[in-house]
């Protein structure tokens, strides 16, 4: 009890107990909104093939690389990687034409075609998570032999949305004039997206401001409760286009799945990934249904392909209490042993 006082008049007095430090980065390279960037550390590199995060559309990506000790990218780093990020900025409404197509044709291509150019590297891994898990695989199966792509690892993607009720069903009842309706809108407001989680898990609120008074004394829970909380105020705005484009041919008619999308004139298939393959399914998933999720291994043509149940959430598959031990040790010594 006399700790947690000790820590809520800490809070109410000097702000969040634990101060928000990135890892140190530079910028690779910019075009349009998106940025590439290389993280650096003191500790020598490993492995030459480097990694690159893809994060989803929406999502601020500091997610990998919250504070010190929670995070993807650090942790990543002290395993001797080479680290890369691509920031796809914040939309505007002149960005509201940009369809899910120019995110897998052109600016994943573009920042792949760099980092083999900056590294001397010929093959790059991918770490997708949710929507951005969805475009590695996408980008993967439209280039083919020509994505440089030697490992891929996959978080919480759903790829058969026949699974992903009832957003399915949702979609399919009330989606008819989304295009119309976002005619008017414009892109997505970043509210939004937040509201949709929200409302995926209508207890999951609740439960985590009874836990926070229940550990209140525990310092490391409180700054972790507060790192999520602010992370989760910062989503981003969707581009109109790319969002009417993802609930009419993902979610409502599973075109991916059943091999009917089609982007740059080369219709997508699956079946031409080959490059080894990491999947991690969260089991308490309510944003991604894990049986969507799993689909991918039944989907892909890879020799190497992997599929790790754990048991967290959307969330808990790139950060949280459980991530480090669960999910990024097994991450990085499955690249590291299909690593140069």
């Amino acid at each position: 009890m006399a700790l947690g006082s000790a820590h809520l008049v800490e809070r109410a007095v000097l702000g969040p107990l634990t101060p928000q430090v990135r890892s140190f980065s530079r910028t690779v390279f910019m075009w349009e909104n998106v940025t590439l960037l290389r993280y650096h550390t003191t500790k020598a590199r490993t492995y030459r093939t480097p990694v690159v995060i893809i994060p989803p559309l929406m999502v601020n990506p500091d997610v990998f690389d919250l504070r010190p000790g929670h995070s993807l990218i650090h942790f990543l780093l002290d395993a001797g990687f080479d680290v890369f990020l691509v920031d796809f900025g914040s939309p505007t409404d002149a960005d509201r034409e940009i369809r899910v197509d120019d995110y897998v044709t052109d600016f994943i291509p573009k920042a792949i075609a760099k980092i083999c150019e900056v590294t001397g590297e010929n093959e790059v891994s991918t770490i997708g998570w949710s929507m951005g898990g969805i475009m590695s695989m996408l980008y993967a199966s439209v280039y083919q032999k020509d994505a440089h792509l030697r490992n891929a690892i996959v978080l919480g993607s759903p790829f058969d949305f026949s699974k992903m009720f009832p957003v399915n069903l949702l979609v399919k009842f009330f989606g008819m004039g989304i295009g119309a309706t976002m005619e008017k809108m414009g892109n997505l407001p970043p509210i939004l997206p937040r509201i949709g989680f929200e409302m995926l898990a209508p207890f999951g609120m609740l439960t985590r401001y009874l836990n926070l008074l229940m550990n209140y004394w525990d310092r490391e829970y409180v700054a972790g409760f507060e790192t999520i909380r602010d992370w989760g105020r910062g989503f981003i705005a969707y581009p109109q286009e790319a969002f009417v484009q993802f609930v009419t041919d993902f979610i409502r008619d599973d075109k991916v799945r059943r091999g009917q999308l089609v982007m740059k004139g080369r219709r997508v298939d699956l079946a031409n990934v080959e490059a080894n393959l990491l999947l991690f399914v969260g089991m308490t998933d309510k944003v991604a249904a894990p049986e969507s999720v799993e689909a991918l291994i039944g989907l892909v043509s890879s020799k190497d392909k992997t599929c790790v149940k754990v048991e967290v959430g959307h969330i808990g598959l790139v950060t949280g209490s459980r991530a480090k031990k669960h999910i990024w040790a097994p991450m990085a010594l499955w690249l590291a042993e299909r690593s140069q």
